[in-house]
């Protein structure tokens, strides 16, 4: 062999190394570094060592030669100790700079663990380094240790309990930025586990093959997913099930304790019964199951470990009779008293109103008054609720009937929360669906309006006492309620275009004693021949419904959501009327309204656009400025926009394109795949919006109600676009009820 061959050729597969490269890395000048060792003994105790070169006492460990830490702390405890220790992970490196030792030292602790057949009490100093070792107490071991050493010792105790590696300079943390500060933070380990059922009441149960007892179906949390993901992951992967993840049924919690050495939280999940045949059809497809069993209750009690059996037995009762139960190392906690229903969703309503105040939305008192007084539950008795699945995998919503104790924690939560509310699937009759339904792909054609929005369009209309008001799309009738409250019914007309939305709304309000005049029609009609005061619309046109601004009486104000179609570009109008002339503006908002019936819909698709992606870097960064997003939204026809955590993603779905923009750090970067240019005409838009003067809202030219005009800025460059017509629904005549007449029972 040639002196000239590079050392890492004798490694078979190795890649070839630069012989210069190996001599300047051979020379180059070094920290000194060392290794030590996090040991515990069965009880938890940590071994420390009292050499004789120094005083005071240490972690077991030494020097590195020319050699890696790891296997520098395997020689370093067979010399000093005699002990054969499996290292593992890393916990803490801490830089010790040049002005304490006179060269820099690099200082790694390892987790050290001693073979099951190795019992702690045989430590003998074997090299003469050693004065003595003993297991100590966490707390007596860094009472013993240097401050130096102390610091280090606990960062990697944090490190243990945690999911990191500290990082330290002499001892100390240097401060971390916030992402890196919640980072470190210590967490419970989290696991996620289905109660997967058959349509006879039996539960499956699983026999792993790195396991010794069976297992329920489920797994690990992993960082970037929340449990009930992790849930549908793991169903996917270890049964081939993509079956939705239904409610919470059972958390069982435990303090840092046992083999784990950490706190531990799982959570038991439902998920809707298999047929007799998906039920026989489990594959495993990660290896991971051996095999698979249905068992009946007493015989899961019988074959599980006690801790897996408890979790069974609570996910059974909590399926039967709704709520969820909570254990305590598989034993449960006691059970706070019930309250009645009417109590917990009145404390639900008023912690929900306390959050819009609390955010800044809510600052009228006669409308923080009225959501108080709306009963919610009453006028939203089911909703449909979102259900994580797994990825690539359709979206699942499932039905809740707040009627069903084994829904109403669940849904009184989520008709409180304050987000909008899901009541109907493609124009279903509101009592037909049954409890438990899934649907997927939605297509939901009845919902509430989401809280912030609501209180937003309430407090710019300016309701004052005596002002009569068309509400346009009643829905479930939540905004017809605080109408009520804060006008009076006979104030109130309200239209709604569903048979089933309006039936259901006249009864369910009738019921809390608030008896409107509910109208069956097409809200962009409005009631012909008569005048309001104030019209709020509850759902977004592509243009603003000129029978309605023909409605508006002198010194009225009218709100109307505005859409192109698509996600991403949420607009509202508002025009005020004085004499014959109608003064409007179109301004963007933070939050959309649902489109009405007849917009043709632009969503994003499931699957990102494939082919040659095209990457330009150092391009502008994309404006945050919600005036210039509105201008776009219209502009550039046929995009959803879709913003992440670090990237803007738009698509064009009619295309099959898609760009993303992202920053790298220093400068932006645009990735685009697919034949249309989108970020060009993006571009197009911001150099006209800038020569406009950068507008944040824009004129609407109502002169003649079919000829919509948009204008935004002021000078030569106006920035301008149309709205487009906004028709009437196709519906036939005679169908629709009329403001004139009282409208029919249904």
């Amino acid at each position: 062999m040639s002196d000239s061959t590079p050392f890492s050729s004798l490694d078979a597969g190795a890649p070839l190394v630069d012989p210069q490269l190996a001599r300047y890395m051979a020379e180059h000048a070094a920290p000194a570094v060392c290794a030590d060792a996090l040991i515990r003994d069965g009880q938890g105790r940590i071994l420390l060592v009292d050499p004789v070169y120094k005083d005071g006492w240490d972690l077991p460990g030494g020097m590195l030669e020319d050699e890696e830490p790891a296997s520098a702390l395997v020689r370093e405890l067979g010399e000093e100790l005699g002990l054969g220790v499996d290292v593992g992970r890393l916990l803490a490196v801490d830089s010790i700079p040049a002005s304490v030792y006179g060269r820099t030292v690099l200082a790694f602790v390892y987790a050290g663990h001693l073979p099951d057949d190795q019992a702690p009490t045989a430590l003998v100093p074997q090299d003469g380094e050693i004065r003595t070792a003993e297991f100590l107490p966490e707390g007596k071991a860094l009472e013993l240790l240097p401050p130096p050493l102390r610091r280090r010792l606990a960062a990697a105790l944090a490190a243990e309990r945690g999911s990191h590696t500290a990082v330290l300079r002499d001892g100390h943390r240097p401060p971390p930025r916030r992402r890196d500060h919640y980072a470190l933070l210590p967490a419970p380990m989290m696991a996620a586990t289905v109660l997967v059922t058959d349509t006879a009441g039996r539960v499956l149960v699983l026999e792993p093959t790195y396991k010794d007892h069976l297992e329920l179906p489920g797994g690990m949390v992993e960082a970037d997913e929340s449990p009930a993901q992790a849930a549908a992951r793991e169903l996917a992967e270890e049964l081939g099930l993509t079956v939705p993840v239904g409610r919470l049924l059972a958390v069982d919690t435990s303090a840092a304790a046992g083999r784990h050495g950490r706190a531990l939280t799982c959570m038991v999940f439902a998920a809707p019964p298999l047929s007799p045949d998906r039920a026989e059809r489990l594959s495993f497809p990660d290896g991971e199951i051996r095999a698979a069993y249905w068992l009946d209750r007493g015989a899961a009690a019988r074959r599980l470990p006690a801790r897996l059996a408890a979790r069974v037995s609570a996910g059974l009762d909590a399926l039967a009779a709704g709520g969820v139960i909570h254990l305590e190392r598989g034993e449960p906690a006691a059970p706070s008293a019930e309250a009645a229903v009417e109590e917990r969703a009145a404390q639900a309503r008023a912690a929900m109103v306390d959050r819009l105040t609390a955010d800044g939305v809510l600052t009228d008192p006669g409308v923080r008054q009225a959501l108080l007084a709306v009963r919610r539950e009453v006028l939203l008795p089911r909703c449909y609720i979102r259900r994580p699945t797994a990825a690539g995998q359709p979206k699942a919503w499932q039905l809740l009937d707040g009627a069903d104790p084994r829904d109403r924690d669940e849904w009184l939560a989520w008709i409180h929360d304050g987000d909008s509310v899901m009541v109907q699937h493609r124009g279903e009759p509101l009592d037909a669906p049954r409890r438990g339904q899934i649907v997927t792909g939605g297509g939901f054609t009845g919902m509430s309006t989401g809280m912030a929005a609501v209180v937003k369009g309430l407090q710019a209309l300016g309701l004052t006492a005596g002002d009569r008001v068309l509400e346009s799309g009643t829905g479930p009738g939540l905004v017809t309620a605080a109408l009520c409250e804060i006008l009076g019914d006979a104030s109130v007309t309200t239209i709604e275009v569903d048979p089933h939305q309006a039936a259901a709304a006249r009864s369910r309000l009738a019921a809390l004693g608030y008896r409107p005049r509910v109208v069956r029609g097409d809200g962009l009609d409005g009631c012909r021949g008569e005048l309001f005061d104030k019209i709020l619309v509850s759902f977004a046109a592509r243009g603003l419904p000129p029978a309605l601004t023909a409605q508006l009486a002198d010194g009225g104000t009218l709100l109307a959501p505005v859409t192109t179609g698509a996600v991403g570009w949420p607009a509202q109008a508002v025009v005020r009327r004085t004499g014959d002339a109608l003064d409007a503006v179109l301004r963007p908002v933070p939050t959309g309204y649902r489109p009405g019936l007849g917009v043709d819909l632009v969503v994003a698709p499931d699957r990102m656009p494939v082919g040659p992606v095209t990457v330009h870097r150092d391009r502008p960064a994309p404006p945050e400025e919600a005036g210039f997003w509105l201008a776009v939204g219209h502009l550039v026809p046929g995009l959803v926009r879709v913003v992440g955590a670090d990237r803007l993603t738009l698509y064009a779905p009619a295309e099959e394109s898609c760009v993303v923009v992202r920053s790298d750090g220093d400068s932006w970067c645009v990735e685009r795949t697919g034949p249309r240019d989108i970020w060009a005409e993006v571009e197009s838009v911001h150099r006209r919006w800038l020569r406009a003067g950068r507008p944040d809202h824009y004129r609407l030219d109502l002169a003649d109600p079919a000829v919509q005009r948009v204008y935004g800025g002021a000078g030569a460059h106006p920035l301008t676009w149309r709205l487009p017509r906004t028709p009437l629904l196709p519906l036939a005549a005679g169908e629709l009820g009329t403001a004139s007449a009282e409208p029919t029972a249904q």
